[in-house]
């Protein structure tokens, strides 16, 4: 595949939201190394909701979503994912790495507190900031099962990041798809929906660009041999025990057809916190945003209004 021009992509990701009624403006901010990242902003102000994508994606995975939210909204590619810098992720402190990118990320927009909405490796991301700053984050909502809280992966995501067999796969193109279609069956049926014929094309298309674009294929395989083995995600990056301490008003939507992990783990995540709660989304899977972005939306405003009001938000095992 040839690699697409960049402006090209950043004006069709820009048109993409925009048909999803999310009108934002591209925007690129440096970290303290020099390192440039690149985001979809609403809005201003010093309390964004911040959505951070899962690990083999980028910010176009919100677009469903974005629009059902209010204010001011802000959608990062992270490290290695869309027009972000590329990472080799060979011997780089991956729980550091990620608080500390999201920590000059919003340093970057002058943002002050934050609300958290996070998919399965954003999630990751998420969990390491709300731990390593508490104060920055007003609440965190994980969407979907969230990376590092269980071991178990499904097998082609342990394949892609073995340092013999992935670039084997990588190769052989059994990673990157090379048409929506594709994509559709082969990584979204196989792995991150329960209803693949209803994700939308426009959306699959603009993911099969941007894993053509510069050191997207680079930074997945190191992203994934960073976190993972043949045995699964690596014991060293679990933060199970790190989230029971956080007290952060946090809020699981989690699907219950989920192929990383089941609910049950959210539940039992939920019963050790001070503070979180959790809604089992029905006839979803990984990306419950993609598949039922009402519920997600809706979700994320009884947070909000919870909060606001200063309740308690319970031990919830809701179905939306």
């Amino acid at each position: 595949m040839m690699t697409p021009p960049v402006d090209a992509f950043e004006r069709d990701r820009l048109a993409l939201f925009a048909r999803y009624g999310f009108e934002a403006e591209s925007r690129w901010v440096g970290d303290r190394e020099g390192r440039v990242s690149n985001l979809l902003v609403r809005g201003d102000g010093a309390h964004p909701t911040v959505l951070l994508h899962g690990g083999l994606s980028q910010a176009a995975e919100w677009a469903p979503l974005a629009g059902r939210l209010p204010g001011h909204v802000v959608i990062p590619d992270r490290p290695g994912c869309g027009l972000s810098y590329p990472v080799d992720y060979r011997g780089v402190d991956y729980s550091k790495a990620a608080a500390g990118w999201l920590s000059d990320l919003l340093d970057g927009i002058d943002a002050e507190r934050v609300d958290l909405v996070a998919s399965s490796m954003g999630g990751f991301f998420g969990i390491a900031f709300a731990v390593a700053h508490p104060d920055r984050v007003r609440r965190l909502v994980l969407v979907g099962a969230p990376a590092g809280l269980d071991r178990q992966l499904p097998l082609l995501i342990r394949l892609w990041g073995n340092p013999f067999i992935g670039p084997v796969l990588i190769r052989a193109g059994l990673t990157t798809p090379r048409d929506g279609e594709a994509l559709r069956e082969r990584v979204f049926a196989r792995l991150l929906v329960a209803h693949p014929e209803d994700v939308p094309r426009d959306i699959l298309e603009l993911a099969v660009v941007a894993q053509a674009l510069p050191g997207a294929e680079r930074s997945s395989h190191t992203m994934l041999r960073a976190v993972s083995t043949l045995r699964g995600w690596r014991r060293g990056l679990m933060m199970r025990d790190a989230l029971a301490g956080v007290r952060v008003p946090t809020r699981f939507l989690w699907g219950d057809a989920d192929r990383f992990a089941p609910p049950s783990s959210g539940t039992e995540m939920v019963a050790r916190m001070p503070n979180a709660a959790i809604d089992i989304i029905p006839g979803t899977g990984h990306l419950p945003h993609l598949e039922r972005p009402d519920a997600v939306a809706n979700a994320i405003a009884d947070l909000a209004e919870r909060d606001r009001n200063g309740s308690a938000i319970g031990l919830g095992r809701g179905k939306r």
